[in-house]
């Protein structure tokens, strides 16, 4: 495409041969055609390429991808962010889909905001669990200012609900590809503490699937934790504490009864 857009939609793929077609149908169907979707691919072995391939047209010129082998799912994040010409930054995973107006509803908060590039836009997802339930996950700004100043971790906040300017990334950095599954808490940790204002919108603008990664992999997740509390020096009883309080609950997540775990959700967390 030659003109610039204002979007960058990413979405990154391994393997997503049965859920893939849903992601870039629902970025074709957007209201909004300002944009510019970019798919990283760790060189798929199904027939996740082929479906690719298939859509690639459709887009008229808006659509760009490509396949090699990468490092990880925030390595492949950051590759399609360097990739990035747009001003506003989505990501969109394999399993996941958009509104068909998600597009439209983040450009209307931007309106609102003043067209401010200096904050993050934050809408609401619906999550859909294994069994067929539906739950909508709402932000709350108050969740994400306790948790965040108290416990290092984010709560309130969904993060693929939420769009990042380019210049934030720039300014900021990108995912830390040494982290497994929180890479995305940390990110939003250092908008967060470097005084970034959150813009909420409440509306659902995207959907999630459950069974990805940050939703099967709790106890991994327990390093990537210890690296964010080192990185705001946390030491002492002050780190055994809040280590051990992450640990139970991560243990929690993962057996408790699906129930249990939309009624805590429901509190924002």
């Amino acid at each position: 495409m030659d003109k610039k857009p204002f979007f960058s939609i990413i979405t990154i793929s391994f393997n997503s041969e049965k859920t893939i077609e849903r992601t870039i149908k629902s970025v074709l169907a957007q209201t909004c055609k300002n944009y510019e979707y970019i798919v990283v691919d760790g060189n798929s072995k199904d027939a996740t390429l082929d479906i690719i391939k298939k859509y690639e047209p459709m887009f008229e010129g808006r659509m760009s991808w490509k396949s090699e082998p990468d490092k990880g799912i925030y390595d492949a994040m950051n590759k399609g962010i360097r990739r990035s010409k747009g001003d506003m930054i989505g990501i969109v995973n394999s399993d996941d889909w958009l509104e068909p107006d998600a597009l439209e509803k983040v450009w209307n908060a931007f309106e609102e905001n003043g067209k401010s590039l200096d904050a993050v836009y934050c809408g609401w997802i619906k999550f859909h669990y294994n069994n067929g339930d539906v739950q909508v996950m709402k932000t709350n700004h108050e969740f994400l200012k306790k948790w965040a100043e108290s416990k290092y971790e984010i709560a309130g906040i969904r993060h693929p609900a939420v769009f990042v300017p380019i210049k934030l990334y720039d300014r900021f950095g990108v995912f830390d590809e040494k982290m497994k599954i929180q890479a995305d808490t940390d990110l939003l940790l250092r908008l967060y503490f470097g005084k970034v204002d959150f813009f909420y919108f409440n509306i659902v603008i995207t959907n999630m699937a459950d069974g990805g990664v940050s939703n099967s992999s709790y106890l991994k997740a327990c390093n990537d934790y210890k690296a964010i509390l080192k990185k705001y020096d946390v030491s002492g009883l002050h780190y055994f504490k809040l280590y051990a309080l992450f640990y139970l609950k991560a243990l929690t997540k993962k057996w408790i009864p699906q129930s249990l775990i939309m009624k805590y959700r429901k509190l924002g967390h």
